[in-house]
C-alpha cells in the first residue's frame, strides 16, 4: 500500500520517536535521531592508469590545488597518496601533509612531498631507503568534494598486474576505481582487462580521458571510440568523460565563482566530480535510510505489544495461553543458559578455525604470487622501486587482515541475531564492543564511545550485512598489527640487501601477519563472548518481567468493568492505528529513498 503523507523523513522520524518515547523506548529514540543527523563517510576514489597518463594531474585539478601532489614531465609517483577531503569549518586551512610509515605518521611540509613520493625525488636526496614511507597522507578543504577520500596510486612501466592488485584492493567496498586514459589514443587491451576486474570488485567504474587540450581535435572521437569498446568488448555502459586537467587547475586559481564554475565545467572537471557523486552512496541518505528502519522496528515491536493488549481487553483466552506459553519457554531458556553457553563457545570456536583456514590460505596465497613476483622480476627492477612493492604487499596485507576480521565478526554477528530477533540496536553495541577491543588501553578507555559512535552503519546491521569499513576506525590503532607494518618498511632494506634477503622477509612477514591477526581474533572472541552472554542473561530477565506483568495486567483487566474496558479498548485501537499510520509513513518514505 502506498501511503501519502505531507511529511519530510525527517519529520517522520521525529514523530515515530515521540511515539517510541511514550512506550519508554527512549534508547531505540535517542539513537534515530542521531542517526539522522550523523556524518558517514561518503567513500574513496581510487585512481589508477598507466604511466604517465595524468592521474596526479587530475587529482590537483579535481581538488583545485595545482602542484599540491608532484607534476611534472619528468616525475612518476613512487607510493600511493590518500588525499582525505573535509568540508566546513572543521577542515583544516591549508592542506597537512603526513608521511606513512607502518602506525607512524611524520607531518611535512606539502612542498617536499615531492622528494617523498616521486622516483626521481627518492633518487636524488640520498635518504636511506629505510626511511622511505610506504605512503603519503593528506587532509585539505574542498568543499565541492567533501567526504571522500581521493588515492592516487603509483604506476609501475604499464599495469603491472601487482599494482593493479594493489588498487582494487584500495578500491574495495569503498565506492569508485576511476581509470585514467589519455586522449592520443584509444583505449587499450590491458585497460580493458583492468575494467572487466574492477567491475566485479569496486562499487562503481569511471573512464577519465585526460590531455583533452592537447588534442583538441581528437578527444571527441577518442571519448566516443572508447565507449564504443568497452560497450563491445565488456558489455558495460561506463562513464567516459573527457577532461582537460590543466584547464581545470587553471579554474582553481580564479577569484571569481561564477567564472571559475564555467572553467570548471568546460574543462570537464565539474561533469567528473557530478559522475564520481553520482557513483558514491550519498552520506545524507544513508543516514536519513538508517535512521527510517531503526523507528520502523522500534515501532513494529511497539505495536504488536499494543495489539496483545487489545486481545486481552476483549477476553481472547488465547491471547493469555500465549503469554504463559512464551513465560514457559523463557524460563527454560534461563535454566539452560550454562548448556548454552557452551554451544555458543563450541560454535564461535568452529568458526574461528573456519576463519583461521582461510587466513592460512589466502597467505600462502600471497608468499606465493609475490615469491613467483621476485623471481620473475629482474632484481635490480625490484631494487629501484621499493616504495611501489612495498606499499603493494603492506595493501595486500592489511586488506587480508581487515578481511578476516569481518569474518569473525559477521560469525559473532549471525549468532547475535538469532538470540536478539528485531534488536538492531543491542547487535550494533555488542559488535562494536567486540571492535574496540582491538584499540589500545589510551583508547579503549576513556574515548571509546568517540572511536565507536560511527563505527556501524546501522542499515548494515539491521540487513545483517557486515563491510569491511566499519573496522577502518580501529584497525589503523591496533598494537598488535604494529609489527606488521615494521616488517613490512624493514623490505625496503631486504631489498638492498639481494633477492634471498628479501624472499626471506616476506616468509616472516607473513607468519608475523599471521600471528598478530590470530591474536587479534582471539581478542575480538573475548570481549564479544562475554559481552553477548551478559546481553543475552539480562535480556531473557528482562523479557520474562515484562511477560509476568503482561500476565497481571490481564488478571486485573478480567475483574474490571465492562465500561472501562470498552474504554481502553477504543484508546489502545486508536493508538494502533496512529502507530500503524506512522509505519506506513516510514514504509513510503524507505521506498523513495
Amino acid at each position: 500500500m502506498v501511503t501519502k503523507t505531507q511529511r519530510t523523513p525527517v519529520e517522520s522520524v521525529t514523530r515515530a520517536a515521540e511515539i517510541a518515547r511514550r512506550y519508554g523506548k527512549t534508547v531505540a529514540a535517542d539513537r534515530a535521531l542521531a542517526t539522522l543527523t550523523a556524518k558517514f563517510r561518503a567513500g574513496t576514489v581510487v585512481v589508477i592508469g598507466e604511466v604517465k597518463r595524468g592521474k596526479s594531474s587530475l587529482v590537483n585539478a579535481l581538488i583545485g590545488y595545482r602542484n599540491l601532489l608532484p607534476v611534472d614531465v619528468l616525475t612518476c609517483t613512487s607510493a600511493p597518496i590518500r588525499v582525505h577531503i573535509q568540508g566546513g569549518d572543521e577542515a583544516p586551512e591549508y592542506p597537512q601533509v603526513a608521511l606513512v610509515r607502518g602506525t607512524e605518521r611524520q607531518t611535512v611540509h606539502p612542498n617536499d612531498l615531492y622528494q617523498w613520493v616521486t622516483q626521481a625525488g627518492t633518487q636524488a636526496s640520498g635518504n636511506l631507503e629505510a626511511e622511505l614511507p610506504s605512503a603519503a597522507e593528506i587532509t585539505l578543504r574542498c568543499d565541492s568534494l567533501a567526504g571522500i577520500t581521493l588515492v592516487d596510486t603509483p604506476g609501475v612501466g604499464g599495469l603491472d598486474q601487482q599494482a593493479v592488485k594493489s588498487a582494487l584492493l584500495e578500491a574495495r567496498n569503498a565506492g569508485v576505481l576511476l581509470m585514467v586514459c589519455d586522449a592520443s589514443s584509444p583505449i587499450t587491451a590491458p585497460e580493458m582487462d583492468i575494467l572487466r576486474e574492477a567491475k566485479e570488485t569496486v562499487g562503481g567504474v569511471i573512464v577519465a580521458v585526460t590531455k583533452t587540450d592537447k588534442n583538441i581535435r581528437r578527444w571527441k572521437s577518442i571519448i566516443a571510440d572508447n565507449r564504443r569498446l568497452i560497450n563491445d568488448h565488456l558489455g558495460l555502459d561506463l562513464p567516459v568523460i573527457g577532461v582537460s586537467s590543466l584547464r581545470g587547475s587553471d579554474a582553481g586559481e580564479i577569484p571569481d565563482p561564477t567564472r571559475r564554475a564555467e572553467i570548471e565545467r568546460r574543462s570537464g572537471i565539474t561533469e567528473l566530480r557530478e559522475a564520481i557523486f553520482g557513483q558514491l552512496k550519498q552520506p545524507a541518505n544513508i543516514g536519513e535510510r538508517a535512521a527510517l528502519q531503526s523507528m520502523k522496528t522500534a515501532l513494529t515491536s511497539i505495536v504488536k505489544g499494543v495489539k496483545q493488549d487489545i486481545a486481552l481487553l476483549e477476553g481472547s483466552n488465547d491471547t493469555m495461553a500465549e503469554l504463559e506459553a512464551e513465560r514457559t519457554k523463557l524460563e527454560k531458556l534461563r535454566e539452560e543458559s550454562s548448556e548454552f553457553e557452551q554451544r555458543f563457545q563450541r560454535d564461535l570456536a568452529v568458526a574461528r578455525n573456519e576463519v583461521t583456514d582461510m587466513l592460512d590460505k589466502n597467505l600462502d596465497d600471497i608468499k606465493q604470487s609475490w615469491q613467483d613476483q621476485i623471481n620473475r622480476q629482474q632484481f635490480r627492477v625490484l631494487r629501484s622501486k621499493p616504495q611501489v612493492f612495498t606499499s603493494q604487499i603492506e595493501t595486500e596485507l592489511k586488506a587480508l587482515m581487515e578481511q578476516t576480521m569481518v569474518d569473525m565478526v559477521a560469525a559473532i554477528a549471525k549468532t547475535a541475531n538469532a538470540l536478539f530477533t528485531d534488536q538492531p540496536e543491542t547487535i550494533d553495541e555488542i559488535l562494536a564492543t567486540a571492535v574496540a577491543s582491538l584499540a589500545p588501553a589510551d583508547i579503549s578507555s576513556h574515548s571509546v564511545e568517540k572511536k565507536t559512535k560511527d563505527l556501524f552503519d546501522p542499515t548494515l546491521v539491521s540487513m545483517g550485512a557486515i563491510g569491511s569499513s566499519m573496522l577502518m576506525p580501529i584497525l589503523p590503532f591496533a598494537p598488535l598489527a604494529g609489527a606488521v607494518w615494521v616488517g613490512v618498511n624493514l623490505g625496503f632494506r631486504a631489498m638492498r640487501n639481494g633477492k634471498q634477503h628479501l624472499i626471506m622477509w616476506l616468509r616472516e612477514t607473513t607468519a608475523t601477519t599471521r600471528m598478530a591477526t590470530a591474536r587479534m581474533l582471539d581478542t575480538v572472541i573475548t570481549s564479544a563472548r562475554t559481552e553477548l552472554m551478559l546481553r543475552y542473561r539480562a535480556d531473557l530477565r528482562t523479557k520474562i518481567k515484562e511477560l509476568q506483568t503482561r500476565i497481571d495486567e490481564a488478571r486485573k483487566i478480567a475483574q474490571t468493568s465492562e465500561t472501562e474496558r470498552r474504554e481502553r479498548i477504543t484508546r489502545s485501537q486508536r493508538n494502533a492505528a496512529i502507530i500503524d499510520g506512522t509505519i506506513a509513513e516510514l514504509d513510503a518514505h524507505l521506498a523513495r529513498s
